[in-house]
């Protein structure tokens, strides 16, 4: 292959004569003029060639085999007569020979996309593994494109029979290119082997045909145009039923776009009359085309070096961007050019321009290609960055799933996994969380310590030696430890787009693991002081309830029978009064210490302590419960953390904030709790969710309390206040979360 485009390359520099002279292939038009003219008739651009000597345009049109320059040389005079815009003349034009222009116009031209079609396609022989159909399809591809792209280029000058091998390699094009497109990136469907047989051997038919002119001398168009829009037809069959493939695609179409818009722009231009030297960037854009086809294919086997070559491909892109922006500008530019001065001051501008694009666009339009075109929604290097130190300092199951679930794993379109905790000598088991599996299709206990013990990836041979077959889901296993102790097990599945784990992601999840272990052993600490905090606070409301018992049994008994002992006979003023203040002030004590009511009712626990509080605190407070009072009664430990929230609420309101007024308001139902406490005392500065470390270090210790015992039953509290505005408290509270 390499040997036939060498030998059409040799014919275009030394064996097709040098005319001084370029024409196009349609209609003979006159494109370019490489020498200067001494007397008129003068031979002008846009004329078109009617006859050469004893031949006519048309007979060139009608013979496959005919040259109108044939055996031409220099020096020789040619009779030419042309077609102009006010009829037709004649002239007499000498064959100049090698001309530098004329060297450069053939030198700087698209014969050089057939080396680079050739190139992909000898990567593909040499690179690309398996050997299977979809890699000699692909060579294939590249090797017929070159072929008929190079024949294409000569084709006019009939060098070597190159118009006969333009029309054959296109009529095989036809099999070819729909073969590859129905098994590319992944076969489609399985045909029978007859239907594609008898498409190669019915194109070669007609290439035979071709060849000995039996069918019309432009047929090959038709199979050109079928292959084609068949090969697009079929991309986007697959944009629609294969969702995975979506990368690949895409890719690919975004390649033929780049390739297609300097044609695009050169092709409005002509139609304006302003045609600037454009080949260099024709080249450059279409090389996108091969070379999308090959990355798509071999992607997979760059293992570490995938990144870089994502980088690569965004810069290739950007030039190639800035080269076809080049082409549409220039003509503009060029036309206002009048002087050397201009001329080298549209330079510097220019050169400007392009460093200001480079440094300020160029970042920005790599994240675009890396999240819109390779489906990379972050660099992998950006991603542990992010989310390191957020998934390490996670203290809870729930806030480390939603950070996996909802950012980490969708930002490398993985769509299936499952986090484990285990703990203990026995390796008890329990999931963090499960994404897009049954539980049915987890591991069981067994199963994990095998996973366990096999390395961080496996393949279908290993599944069935260690009985893993039905766990067919699994692509990527990877054990968290700490200190040599492993804590926890991270099964990763399918992901988008073709369920392959580059080498890179397998680092960066390797280390996003480690970050998740450390954040499984602060959760089973969390959870462990979380446990001795809850029996602290347990055992000091068993302490509250037995010292109000003792109070009411004890203190209050011997008020009441000091009070009948002594009777009429006191002789002390206003001993009723007093006894009666004693007595008052210990049945506060005992309402403060454990509420009556709380063991009845939530709702009026909490009506009682607004009365309560206002009574005592002298201020305005006012509980207002607007959905409809129900007979739902909590779990009696809940409801006591529910009610002591609310209550240092309000005394942090009347204590600190100087507050007047406060207003209770929401909702208690079986579907749970809302409530908001707003006050108008003198507030702090503080919105948010609140973190228990802040509230701390900022000496907010009943806040503080109030964030220990939500956290206790897992309800959610948040804190909105404002210096002279007063605060406002939200308490939630599900009772679903602990069924």
């Amino acid at each position: 292959m390499l040997g036939v485009l060498l030998l059409y390359s040799y014919a275009r520099f030394f064996v097709v004569p040098y005319l001084g002279f370029q024409f196009n292939s349609t209609a003979g038009e006159v494109v370019e003029i490489y020498v200067l003219q001494d007397s008129p008739p003068f031979l002008e651009l846009g004329d078109k060639l009617l006859q050469v000597n004893d031949h006519t345009w048309q007979d060139h049109l009608e013979h496959l085999d005919l040259d109108l320059f044939a055996g031409a040389k220099t020096g020789e005079t040619l009779f030419l007569r042309l077609e102009e815009i006010n009829g037709t003349k004649t002239l007499y034009w000498n064959i100049p020979g090698f001309t530098s222009s004329e060297f450069l116009s053939r030198l700087v031209n698209t014969w050089w996309l057939s080396y680079f079609f050739w190139l992909a396609g000898t990567a593909t022989i040499l690179l690309v593994r398996p050997r299977n159909q979809r890699r000699t399809l692909l060579a294939l591809f590249s090797f017929v494109t070159a072929i008929w792209f190079m024949a294409g280029t000569l084709s006019i000058r009939v060098v070597w029979g190159s118009p006969y091998l333009l029309r054959a390699a296109i009529w095989m094009s036809l099999p070819i290119y729909l073969h590859l497109h129905w098994n590319f990136p992944r076969q489609l469907g399985r045909l029978p082997k007859q239907f594609w047989r008898l498409l190669y051997s019915a194109s070669a038919v007609f290439a035979l045909a071709q060849i000995l002119e039996i069918i019309g001398r432009d047929s090959y168009l038709i199979p050109f145009a079928v292959a084609i829009l068949g090969s697009v037809l079929l991309l986007l069959l697959r944009l629609v039923l294969r969702p995975a493939e979506r990368r690949e695609i895409g890719l690919l179409f975004f390649a033929a776009t780049l390739a297609l818009a300097p044609a695009l722009v050169l092709a409005i231009l002509n139609v304006q009359g302003n045609v600037p030297i454009a080949t260099p960037g024709y080249i450059l854009s279409m090389i996108a085309l091969p070379g999308a086809y090959f990355y798509v294919v071999y992607r997979r086997q760059l293992g570490g070096l995938e990144l870089r070559a994502n980088r690569l491909i965004s810069l290739y892109l950007f030039v190639v961007l800035m080269v076809t922006l080049a082409l549409a500008l220039l003509p503009m530019v060029s036309a206002e050019m009048q002087t050397p001065q201009a001329i080298g001051g549209a330079i510097l501008i220019t050169a400007l321009i392009a460093t200001l694009l480079s440094i300020f666009g160029f970042p920005n339009f790599q994240r675009f290609v890396e999240r819109r075109l390779l489906f990379i929604p972050q660099p992998p290097q950006h991603l542990l960055e992010t989310f390191a130190s957020r998934i390490s300092t996670s203290i809870s199951y729930e806030h480390l799933s939603l950070l996996l679930q909802n950012e980490v794993l969708p930002s490398l379109l993985i769509r299936q996994s499952v986090l484990f905790s285990l703990q203990g000598v026995s390796l008890d088991s329990r999931p963090v969380y499960i994404q897009g599996l049954e539980s049915n299709e987890l591991p069981n206990s067994k199963q994990q310590k095998l996973l366990l013990s096999m390395h961080t990836k496996f393949g279908p041979a290993e599944k069935e030696q260690t009985h893993l077959v039905q766990l067919s889901w699994i692509r990527f296993a990877l054990p968290l430890r700490v200190g040599g102790e492993v804590i926890g097990l991270w099964l990763l599945g399918r992901k988008d787009p073709d369920d392959y784990y580059s080498q890179s992601e397998r680092i960066l999840l390797a280390s996003l693991a480690d970050q998740t272990a450390i954040a499984l052993a602060n959760i089973s600490q969390a959870q462990r002081l979380r446990a001795l905090h809850q029996f602290d606070i347990d055992r000091q409301e068993q302490e509250r309830v037995q010292l109000a018992r003792e109070l009411h049994d004890g203190v209050l008994q011997d008020l009441n029978r000091l009070l009948s002992e002594v009777g009429e006979h006191t002789e002390v003023k206003d001993f009723d009064k007093q006894h009666q203040q004693v007595d008052d002030l210990v049945r506060g004590i005992i309402d403060s210490l454990r509420p009556p009511l709380l063991d009845q009712d939530l709702y009026l626990a909490l009506q009682q302590l607004a009365e309560d509080l206002a009574e005592k605190r002298q201020a305005q407070i006012r509980f207002e419960i607007k959905a409809p009072k129900t007979l739902a009664r909590f779990d009696p430990l809940v409801q006591q953390h529910l009610y002591r929230i609310v209550q240092q609420a309000c005394e942090n309101a009347i204590q600190h904030g100087q507050a007047k007024c406060i207003t209770i308001t929401g909702s208690i139902s079986a579907a749970g709790l809302q409530l908001l406490v707003q006050d108008d005392g003198q507030g702090f500065q503080f919105k948010g969710s609140p973190e228990l470390a802040e509230l701390l270090a900022a000496r907010h210790f009943g806040l503080a309390g109030m964030v220990e015992r939500a956290a206790l039953i897992d309800a959610a509290l948040q804190i909105e206040s404002t210096p002279r505005r007063g605060t406002r408290i939200r308490l939630n509270w599900k009772p679903e979360k602990h069924e």
